[in-house]
């Protein structure tokens, strides 16, 4: 059963592909109904990525560093 209560919690702003590109979303909560407007489209998902962290004022990690980041 669905509860009006809940409230769904995603960043303000995220990523997601089309076609062979990237687009950049904002997301606003008003009520109980969600909106979302496309940003912007980029060539690369990193630099969706990367516009995405610039956005919501995340720290972003260029790509070697992440890897290094990983724990096997």
């Amino acid at each position: 059963m669905w509860n009006q209560r809940k409230k769904i919690r995603c960043p303000k702003y995220s990523y997601a592909p089309i076609g062979s590109r990237w687009a950049v979303y904002r997301w606003l909560e008003i009520g109980d109904i969600l909106e979302v407007d496309k940003v912007g489209e980029f060539p690369t998902s990193e630099e969706a990525r990367k516009e995405c962290y610039r956005l919501n004022g995340w720290k972003y990690e260029e790509p070697e560093k992440r890897k290094n980041n990983l724990k096997y």
